[in-house]
């Protein structure tokens, strides 16, 4: 419980500052620090080993959300420097 405690507190100070930022820089540039689901991931796959006996449909899931991910950054990108 306590570390669930923590998590939904770093998680809404996360969300506080990303909304201060988006008034500051613009809510489109501020999105892009907005990476929990690739951090999430990430910090499952690396400390937890969760997806060591996933069947290869799961890992192709997972690949596909990183790539869609990070081909919304893109846009995002694009979209500000346009």
């Amino acid at each position: 419980r306590t570390l669930a405690l923590l998590a939904g507190l770093v998680c809404a100070a996360g969300n506080v500052l990303q909304f201060q930022g988006g008034h500051l820089v613009g809510f489109a540039a501020s999105d892009l620090v907005q990476a929990f689901p690739l951090v999430g991931t990430a910090w499952d796959v690396a400390a937890f080993g969760e997806f060591q006996r996933a069947r290869w449909t799961v890992v192709v899931c997972v690949g596909c959300m990183y790539l869609v991910y990070l081909g919304g950054i893109v846009f995002l990108v694009s979209s500000i420097a346009g």
